[in-house]
């Protein structure tokens, strides 16, 4: 590079420059050369030092070396330089990187969210806004999974419930089996019903906020409750005869009809009525909003809800 700049500040000199210009050039060219030089040396001597390669830096995080050069595609991670042989060599803080990425990953988000939160988080500008907005909507998801696990347990429920009363008189059952069934359908999450109540609310977005749905939603409080999945539906059983509550499902039903939270006709609630009691079919990726609103409100105004079915 030197011996390439010399030569052609030569030629210009040749053509008639400027003295002056020439001897500059040329000053800030040798100035140049020797601080890539020196630059280059400071940077081999952190590399014997400091930079681990990427097979070294894989086994520190638990993940094959293909890993790491995924993530490099993706813009997740960078070299910190690469060796003369051309190998790459990474900084202690690649470390940190990754174990970010990892922990990341396993709470669901995606890399493109990773990449955002990466690069503020590293450059000090990251924003309560844009995580408030990404971790409510892996929250939000967390909900749904919880809720298809809270819906296997509550038909376990009901089918040993089943089970048992149709042994009832051949099968002598010990108190152990009781208990076990007890807890069960015991209330999994062991969570304030209020403060969760109120934010599912929230994220219905629709008339169920309003003053109309929650005397609605009071109204159906305390009832006996059966819930199963079929296919990509849910389904809430209400256990009563009462004209009322009928009533009160179907209004609900109806209010929602316009909610934007139900993305497509075919995912607006449908009413249906049933042998045991009064039936609200929920699809679509956000019905388990209501499966565990219903499944609160089973647990909410019990004593209400006893003196319903007994009228």
């Amino acid at each position: 590079m030197h011996s390439l700049l010399t030569s052609l500040i030569h030629s210009l000199g040749s053509i008639g420059s400027l003295p002056v210009i020439k001897e500059q050039l040329l000053a800030n060219t040798l100035s140049l050369t020797q601080g890539c030089k020196a630059y280059q040396d400071n940077r081999y001597n952190i590399n014997m030092k400091e930079l681990v390669t990427i097979g070294k830096l894989a086994r520190r995080v638990g993940l094959r070396p293909s890993a790491l050069r995924y993530y490099e595609s993706e813009g997740l991670l960078e070299p910190a330089q690469r060796s003369p042989a051309g190998y790459r060599l990474y900084a202690p803080q690649a470390e940190q990187t990754l174990r970010f990425i990892q922990r990341a990953q396993r709470l669901g988000f995606s890399l493109a969210d990773i990449h955002v939160l990466l690069h503020e988080w590293q450059t000090g500008k990251l924003k309560s806004e844009t995580l408030q907005q990404m971790a409510q909507e892996r929250y939000f998801d967390l909900e749904r999974q919880m809720t298809q696990n809270l819906v296997l347990q509550h038909e376990l429920g009901l089918f040993l419930q089943d089970l048992r009363d149709n042994q009832q008189k051949m099968i002598d059952w010990d108190e152990s089996f009781d208990q076990f069934l007890e807890k069960v359908c015991a209330n999994p999450l062991n969570q304030p019903d209020d403060d969760t109540f109120e934010w599912l609310l929230q994220q219905t977005g629709c008339e169920l906020t309003t003053p109309q749905g929650r005397e609605i939603l009071q109204a159906l409080a305390g009832l006996h409750t059966h819930i199963w999945q079929q296919d990509d539906s849910y389904h809430i059983l209400l256990i009563s005869q009462d004209e009322a509550v009928g009533k009160a499902l179907q209004m609900l039903a109806a209010l929602e009809a316009h909610c934007s939270l139900h993305t497509g006709r075919q995912n607006v609630p449908l009413f249906l009525n049933n042998d045991e009691g009064f039936l609200l079919k929920v699809t679509g990726e956000n019905a388990f909003v209501f499966v565990r609103l219903f499944l609160m409100l089973e647990k909410m105004g019990t004593n209400n809800g006893a003196n319903k079915q007994k009228a």
